[in-house]
């Protein structure tokens, strides 16, 4: 999406602001009672902040508000994984490794390969297939973190208008991305999110092991994050 970097005015901000604590108070049920609302409500306050600099000002209300959501929801997230340095540490290497992708998709005008992406990254190719499956052992590449957070559990069905609308809006636009995938990645997923496969069944269709699904599965991911602009 367009960086536009408009600033919000106070009438925006009065205007939002309950948007942003009715986000924090709904994810607050579901964390440890020793994170504070209020430093959920400050993290999803920088995410509102970034959604309204990468934004139109002519985008219609309805649309911002859905937008804004979830990146207020994601930036809440992203204050809760970097509580954990482990997490901190994988969530940056992840972050790496989409920026490389991103950066290389403009530069080439192509999807990058593989061993492109590790050479930007300094890395060689097992070396990053290694740092690939650290990633994903960490729990960053699940479809969710993709920062779209339109899988949800049961007991958050409860989301607002708003909210559902967004999770429609942004899972065409993850629909859009996995098109662009090739075609071997777009069955990983396939198999694994729509059948239920196992990495080990997937392995077996696919004749490679399981480690390396894995690794396939986190470049997928990565790919998606690129396209999208979540790098």
């Amino acid at each position: 999406m367009k960086e536009v970097k408009r600033t919000l005015t106070r009438e925006e901000y009065d205007r939002y602001l309950p948007l942003v604590r009715r986000i924090a108070m709904r994810l607050a049920r579901r964390i440890p009672s020793h994170i504070s609302v209020a430093d959920l409500i400050s993290s999803g306050w920088l995410g509102l902040v970034e959604a309204h600099s990468r934004t139109e000002p002519t985008m219609p209300t309805e649309e911002f508000e859905a937008y804004a959501s979830h990146r207020v929801r994601g930036a809440m997230l992203d204050y809760l994984r970097g509580l954990d340095p482990a997490t901190r540490q994988a969530r940056n290497a992840s972050r790496r490794v989409a920026r490389a992708i991103a950066d290389l998709t403009r530069t080439l005008e192509r999807p990058p390969e593989e061993d492109e992406i590790a050479d930007a990254m300094g890395l060689d190719l097992e070396d990053y297939r290694n740092l690939l499956t650290q990633i994903s052992s960490a729990g960053m590449t699940r479809l969710e973190v993709v920062d779209l957070d339109q899988i949800d559990s049961p007991r958050d069905r409860d989301d607002g208008p708003d909210e559902l609308a967004g999770q429609r809006l942004l899972a065409g636009a993850v629909a859009k991305s996995i098109e662009k995938l090739p075609l071997r990645l777009q069955q990983i997923l396939a198999l694994y999110y729509q059948e239920d496969c196992t990495l080990r069944e997937i392995g077996a269709v696919l004749q490679v092991s399981e480690s390396r699904v894995c690794q396939l599965h986190a470049e997928a991911m990565h790919r998606l994050r690129a396209d999208l602009g979540r790098e």
